[in-house]
């Protein structure tokens, strides 16, 4: 029985064929603030997205200098895989045995998938769906 299980997940191994056309790649770019603004004794910068952050007490309690914040890509911009597609054993693209394509996998109710690292470390979220239920499965 638990080698039928090893089968069945490894069976399940994802590259996915996912929607892959209509997920955007992550932007890139300086990590310092594009703008430093004060207004009411207030200080703020502006990530690359345009969203406003108050930085204020960081600056007045702990001496933080308001242009060497690091504020990465700011929210939203890494996209999810939304319904990833998965390949299956036989298909064109399916790893072979021989690959070194590292997965992480999940089980529910029965229904086993397996995500390939390589592509969750660049999306970091798939919503997918187990049946009837919606799952987000993050990396």
């Amino acid at each position: 029985m638990r080698s039928m299980k090893a089968v069945l997940f490894f069976g399940l191994i994802p590259l996915f064929i996912m929607a892959c056309n209509s997920v955007t790649e992550p932007g890139s770019g300086t990590t310092q603030p594009v703008d430093i603004i004060e207004e009411d004794e207030k200080i703020f910068i502006t990530d690359l997205t345009g969203k406003k952050w108050d930085i204020t007490h960081a600056v007045n309690e702990y001496g933080f200098i308001p242009n060497q914040f690091s504020y990465g890509l700011g929210p939203f911009a890494i996209q999810p895989i939304n319904n990833p597609e998965f390949a299956q054993s036989g298909d064109s693209n399916f790893p072979s045995p021989q690959s070194p394509t590292l997965i992480m996998g999940t089980e529910l109710s029965g229904d086993s998938r397996a995500y390939a690292i390589g592509i969750m470390s660049r999306f970091e979220v798939a919503n997918d769906k187990f049946g009837t239920l919606n799952v987000a499965v993050a990396y």
